[in-house]
């Protein structure tokens, strides 16, 4: 039976082995199933042999319902559990969605960049100045600790610090809040320790209680040489500070700069600069946060220390009396810089870290969503409680919303995924998680993980106190929006991954394109090449869990010794498979779409070192898009990972590495230390939107590409818009490197014990598909497959936009014809699904289903199937779905939305249905989803399914599946409890019952077709009889074609036709048979030959009449 291909098989068979090999498939089930996955391959029909399998390429079950509906989303995955309890065969077809969705307005919160010391130097009116100011400290109370002000003169009437300059004087009294919740201390608080720790007399004490020590002595208190700076300054400054100090105060080898940064204002890892990175976060104020603007501040640097000494004695001072208080006297000197106009981190100012969308609804007369916010609404708050967030992105922020009907909303939300506040959990993450009329918005994407890594590694600041606002697609022609998903379905797949460094240039090698489509297949897996080797031209691929950890990989697929060489057999595309059919596909997961030049040997010696970055969206003109944090290199002990210009207490808050194990590390797409990603980057992003919406299925490609990766340290030369990349001349990338880079050269085998990339494990990047694109309107409740939607119909007319074919269309371009037989509303996805079923020849089927649609609501295409198995294929039985309950309300409990059995029966009278290859049942079953823990109503074709295979496996087609050997159903109730009355009301409408028993719970009770004319074939039995001896004779007799068409042909015919009959007849399934043939020299001379089977099919046992004689006690019953 290979490729599930059960009767016709080409080769030499006696005829005794075909016709037992024949007699063992006759129980042999195969079923088709189109309709809705978690995930998966759509429009194709794979064969699944376990649920297990089944799991790994569709994703099992879900109890979700469609919204305000009865009606399982995903019913196919209950049906596949169950009947591959009981079978092996199974064909699934997943639709997907053609017409995508407008995603209406957005407001993205964008960040405040950090500002770029780099910048310094060139920033505008910059002013270096430095002045004296004299001063005496007083000292008071016991123990002559220094008091809380320092004044200008002994009578103690002018505050020493209203002599500072300005830009000074306005900080004076700030502090600067700390990532613990604390506060650094004050600028007048911490001049004031300076004073107490570099001035104090040999024999007083600090107010921390320290011992004041003689000039050079060094202890845990400072020497009187100290120089204290805040912000940032030229090393200039720090040298003539200490060159003075050393000079004028003879403290030669003493003087010590406390708080001073080094190159580009990072903390030196031996440098005392615990609080000045967070004084130099402090002392610049951003001169403004507009989202178009760009952030640029302005703020001062300085350092203080002591100039010159008057009187005598061991310290730099001498004690006075003014006024009974004990005072120092002496000048301080202060050097500082005024800068204006210094430039923040332009590739973390503006970026988006968070989108929301506005809720709203499709329906069938909108034909697109209507949106509660339809204009430039929405505001930041980031005064009074929320001023905070300009500093910090995880403080909470307001957001202000005003609906289309005046409604106004205001939120508390913040960036921290740890808060009760966080946006997602306030605001939700699809249009019906959350009820529109108490929230109006929901997040579309959000990137905490990238916030974090631009804070800790200070090239953020906070959050812009305004939202860069976008039309949606449908609003005008404007092509100026993120909004555009009017497309169908899509696959996701990597960017290019590429070979080593070649000159100044690579080559693109392959992709992987995810065998599942749709978004649930953007977080099912990231790809780990590994063990790359130059001596041997190899390397090894893993298919990983998407969520799985580095230091913990969960490997789904390992593929070994892989090359680029096509003609062995460790060649990638051989080893995984080809999306372009040269080579079979063996991964489960994903196949290779090879580069050009790669199947005609180019690139054998190749490596792939890299990957090419992705493309995203572009959020208007001034707008910075998010991006991955590449782990760049392998830390080792001690190096700094993160170093924040922002306090976390009196202590350095780096952040210190232990080092990285190579075996719980990788490069490129990771989680590992300084490095991290958020799975809405992998999303979809749409396109951008086309001037025509009305007709355009097709979007062009947004111009921005973010940055891959590449190990090769001096892949940097790699420029877009230059040499390999010239076709990226006018995206993001043009004239800037393709690679953030690795750490050390790779293009060769490593020799150097010293080069990171020596041990063969440390070879190594890992990198995810993107791009996903599920089709459906996340707007819409329920789908558009009921037959409103058809070709020029009403709900296809509310959608679609005028046109000479159209005329009377009232849309705006959700709906669009794709050809003279096909549009793009659900209903014609759902038909393109039915049809991948139509060549029997193609796909071996016995039964039939289509979950998530049925006669009431979906006629048309239960129409389409019923007439594909009838007229196609001719093979199997269609099992659809009777309604029982009103399909579009939210709760299942209320008495008055039963469907009655009357009423069903009156719907089945209505949809004029009358095929003897079609059958249904009434009424739905109640379930434990235990893989969810849930309970819910789903139609009972999941246990009519598994019954049939029940059938097969332990009698015959041709035995009824229903009643107690075959038709007990494993369910915790039948929704409603049959009376005798209902069941007979049902079983003349050709319904069949699902009757309730108190010794065996729900039990099939019915074996009717829904064919209206009594005969033999209004029975199942009886038309599974039919299928399967017309399947079994045909497979014989296709091995007389092309035969000499003569009286032994005929005799051959009817040798291996009679013995199926007489088998059938013997296992219970005919009381009688005949075959003729015909000898017409006509039909011989049209090459053909004409027969009849006469057949009279054992019927199934339904009524058992017994009559009770009650007789008198002495009556023989001889006599009765």
């Amino acid at each position: 039976m290979a490729n599930g291909k059960v009767f016709v098989s080409p080769g030499v068979y006696t005829s005794e082995k075909d016709l037992t090999f024949v007699a063992q498939s006759v129980g042999v089930t195969t079923l088709g199933m189109v309709g809705e996955a978690l995930k998966g391959p759509a429009f194709e029909p794979i064969f699944i042999q376990s649920y297990d399998d089944f799991v790994t390429r569709f994703g099992g079950t879900s109890p979700t319902r469609y919204v305000d509906s009865q009606i399982p989303k995903y019913e196919l995955g209950y049906i596949a559990k169950s009947y591959l309890s009981q079978s092996n065969q199974l064909f699934v077809t997943r639709v997907l969605g053609l017409n995508g969705y407008d995603a209406g307005p957005s407001w993205s919160v964008q960040t405040i960049g950090q500002l770029d010391p780099s910048s310094f130097s060139a920033a505008t009116s910059a002013v270096t100045v430095a002045q004296s100011f004299p001063f005496y400290v007083p000292l008071t109370g016991a123990g002559n600790t220094v008091g809380s002000t320092a004044y200008s003169n002994v009578g103690l009437t002018t505050d020493f610090f209203t002599t500072l300059p300005p830009e000074i004087q306005a900080y004076f009294n700030s502090s600067v809040t700390l990532t613990n919740g604390g506060t650094l201390p004050t600028f007048n608080a911490d001049i004031l320790n300076w004073f107490e720790t570099s001035l104090c007399t040999v024999g007083e004490t600090t107010s921390a209680g320290t011992a004041c020590l003689p000039l050079g002595t060094t202890s845990t208190a400072l020497p009187n040489g100290t120089i204290y700076q805040y912000g940032c300054l030229p090393a200039s400054f720090t040298n003539s500070a200490m060159t003075y100090t050393q000079t004028s105060l003879s403290a030669t080898g003493s003087t010590v700069v406390y708080n001073q940064l080094g190159s580009n204002c990072v903390c030196a890892l031996t440098g005392q600069c615990y609080e000045n990175d967070a004084w130099y976060y402090g002392l610049f104020k951003e001169q403004n946060t507009n989202c178009c603007s760009g952030t640029t501040y302005t703020g001062v640097s300085y350092q203080i220390y002591a100039e010159n000494t008057y009187g005598s004695g061991s310290g730099i001072a001498t004690g006075t009396t003014a006024g009974g208080t004990l005072v120092y006297s002496g000048s301080m000197r202060v050097d500082y810089v005024k800068y204006s106009n210094v430039k923040s981190y332009s590739d973390y100012d503006g970026m988006v870290v968070m989108t929301l969308r506005s809720r709203g609804t499709s329906t069938k007369s909108s034909g697109g969503p209507v949106y509660e916010l339809t204009a430039n609404t929405v505001g930041f708050d980031c005064t009074g409680v929320y001023a905070n967030v300009l500093e910090n992105p995880f403080a909470p922020f307001g957001i202000s919303a005003t609906t289309a009907a005046g409604n106004v909303y205001t939120f508390k939300t913040s960036m921290s995924n740890t808060s009760q506040d966080y946006v997602s959990r306030v605001f939700g993450r699809n249009p019906f998680d959350k009820k529109k009329e108490e929230v109006p918005l929901f997040v579309e994407e959000s990137y905490p993980m990238l916030l974090k890594q631009g804070y800790n590694k200070g090239k953020v600041r906070g959050l812009q106190c305004c939202l860069n606002y976008l039309p949606a697609a449908r609003a005008s022609i404007n092509t100026n929006t993120i909004a555009w998903n009017m497309h169908e379905w899509e696959t996701p797949e990597t960017p290019w991954v590429v070979s080593e460094l070649q000159g100044s240039d690579v080559y693109r090698l392959f992709k992987f394109v995810s065998i599942s489509d749709g978004n649930g297949a953007n977080r099912e897996i990231k790809i780990s090449i590994t063990n790359l080797s130059f001596e041997r031209g190899e390397f090894d691929v893993l298919i990983r869990d998407f969520y799985d950890k580095d230091a913990s990989p969960n490997v789904l697929e390992k593929y070994t010794r892989c090359s680029m060489d096509p003609t062995k057999v460790s060649f990638i595309g051989r080893k995984i498979g080809t999306s372009t059919g040269e080579f079979e596909l063996k991964s489960k997961y994903t196949m290779i779409y090879p580069g050009e030049g790669v199947l005609e040997g180019t690139y054998t010696s190749s490596l792939p070192c890299g990957f090419e970055g992705y493309r995203f969206r572009k959020y208007g003109s001034c707008s910075v898009n998010p991006k991955i944090v590449y782990k760049r290199k392998y830390y080792t002990p001690g190096e700094v990972i993160y170093d924040p210009p922002f306090g976390a207490g009196t202590t350095n808050n780096r952040t210190i590495s232990g080092g990285d194990k190579l075996s719980k590390t990788y490069l490129g797409v990771s989680d590992s230390a300084g490095a991290g990603y958020d799975a809405d980057f992998f999303e979809h992003k749409g396109y951008q939107a086309p001037t025509n919406i009305c007709t355009t299925t097709t979007g062009q490609l947004w111009p921005v590409i973010t940055q891959g990766f590449h190990m090769d340290s001096g892949a940097t030369v790699v420029i877009g818009g230059q040499a390999g990349y010239l076709e990226w001349s006018g995206t993001t990338l043009s004239g800037k490197p393709v690679f953030v880079v690795g750490d050390a050269s790779f293009d060769k085998e490593p020799t150097l014990s010293t080069d990171p990339y020596k041990p063969l494990r440390a070879r190594k990047f890992t990198l995810a598909p993107h791009g996903g694109f599920d089709g459906w309107d996340i707007y819409r409740k329920t789908r558009s497959n009921s037959d409103d939607y058809r070709m020029g119909l009403t709900g296809f007319l509310n959608g679609a936009c005028a046109s000479i074919e159209f005329p009377t269309a009232t849309g705006a371009g959700t709906f669009k014809k794709l050809s003279q037989t096909e549009a793009n509303t659900d209903y014609f996805a759902y038909l393109r699904g039915i049809k991948t079923f139509s060549n029997p020849e193609a796909i071996d089927i016995n039964v039939f289903t289509t979950p998530g649609i049925d006669y009431v609501d979906n006629l048309g295409l239960v129409n389409e199937a019923i007439d594909m198995v009838e007229t196609d294929r001719a093979d199997s039985l269609y099992i659809v779905t009777t309604p029982d309950y009103n399909m579009f309300v939210s709760e299942s409990t209320n008495p008055a939305n039963v469907i009655t059995p009357d009423e069903a029966v009156d719907n089945v009278e209505d949809s004029l249905i009358d095929s003897n290859y079609t059958a249904t049942y009434y009424p739905w079953i109640q379930i434990r989803d235990s893989a969810n823990n849930k309970q819910i109503f789903i139609p009972p074709t999941s246990e009519v399914m598994r019954n049939i295979a029940l059938t097969d496996n332990v009698a015959f087609p041709w035995f009824a599946s229903a009643g107690y050997t075959r038709g007990v159903v494993n369910a915790t109730k039948a929704r409603k409890k049959l009376t005798l009355d209902e069941r007979d009301t049902l079983y003349v409408a050709r319904i069949n019952p699902i009757a309730t028993f108190s010794d065996v719970g729900p039990i099939i009770w019915g074996n009717k077709t829904l064919q209206v004319r009594e005969s033999a074939l209004d029975r199942i039995n009886v038309r599974r009889l039919l299928l399967q001896t017309r399947k079994l004779i045909s497979a014989v007799a296709v091995r007389l074609i092309f035969e000499q068409n003569d009286d032994i042909v005929r005799q051959q015919f009817l040798d291996l036709v009679n013995p199926i009959l007489d088998s059938i007849r013997r296992d219970r399934g005919l009381t009688d048979f005949r075959v003729v043939l015909s000898n017409d020299p006509e039909e011989i001379d049209r090459n053909e030959m004409n027969g009849k089977i006469y057949i009279k099919p054992t019927r199934a046992l339904e009524y058992i009449f017994v009559e009770f004689l009650i007789t008198p006690t002495g009556a023989s019953f001889e006599d009765v």
